[in-house]
């Protein structure tokens, strides 16, 4: 991709070895790093009594640790050139969790929040962090989620929940593309005053209002009819 003076460089966010040798790369190139895009991230579905712990701990060195270690080693570059934009992507998972999604919600509460601490530690440098939360996005993700999702038992307790969660690669399908997602990452990066929050599809937005109208056991009755229904 030299030819549109696009440079890949290798970066695995759990390993700070990787993050280290990506930024001397960056350095010695005498590039400048403007923008941090925060987008490694994968979910690992099932009920919290399914999920062994240590699946649960691989959910946050990736989703949460990786993102923040990343994070805290540019965080010293942007402030040395007197700006920077930091974009996480996040998730709407991030405001409300569901039956056998807790452990992915809860990274996602996590960036939320260290996203909002972020932005009120780093405006002092001129430096700018947005979030992302896209909503269900036609990509690979939901397969990814079914594949770390397949050690669970079909028979679990929680088998009615999982009709849902098992294919949740379906459910993407109707949701939004890869280039709305973009599209919104590229405004929070380009935008002279960047929304701090970007809601990408209509499913998104629409759970977000739901969210703040419902009574929490409503919102309950919704979410336990809708995950637990036949398909």
């Amino acid at each position: 991709m030299k030819e549109k003076n696009i440079h890949v460089l290798y970066l695995d966010v759990k390993d700070v070895a990787s993050i280290d040798t990506a930024l001397a790369q960056i350095d010695k190139n005498s590039h400048k790093l403007d923008v941090l895009v925060n987008n490694a991230g994968y979910a690992q579905f099932g009920s919290i009594e399914d999920v062994p712990v240590e699946k649960a701990r691989q959910q946050f060195e990736t989703n949460v640790f990786g993102l923040t270690e990343t994070t805290r080693k540019v965080i010293p570059l942007m402030r040395e050139n007197g700006q920077g934009r930091i974009i996480n992507v996040a998730s709407i998972a991030g405001k409300v969790s569901m039956p056998g999604g807790a452990w992915y919600a809860a990274t996602k509460f996590a960036v939320e929040a260290i996203s909002d601490s972020l932005r009120w530690e780093l405006k002092q440098f001129n430096i700018k962090v947005s979030i992302i939360e896209p909503g269900p996005i036609s990509s690979n993700f939901g397969n990814t989620a079914n594949q770390k999702a397949e050690f669970i038992n079909k028979d679990s307790h929680y088998k009615s929940f999982y009709n849902l969660i098992l294919n949740f690669g379906n459910l993407s399908k109707i949701g939004g593309t890869t280039e709305d997602v973009a599209k919104a990452i590229w405004k929070a990066a380009n935008k002279k005053q960047p929304k701090i929050r970007y809601k990408v599809t209509f499913a998104a937005k629409a759970l977000a209002v739901l969210i703040n109208i419902l009574p929490t056991k409503l919102m309950d009755y919704f979410v336990i009819k809708y995950f637990s229904r036949e398909r």
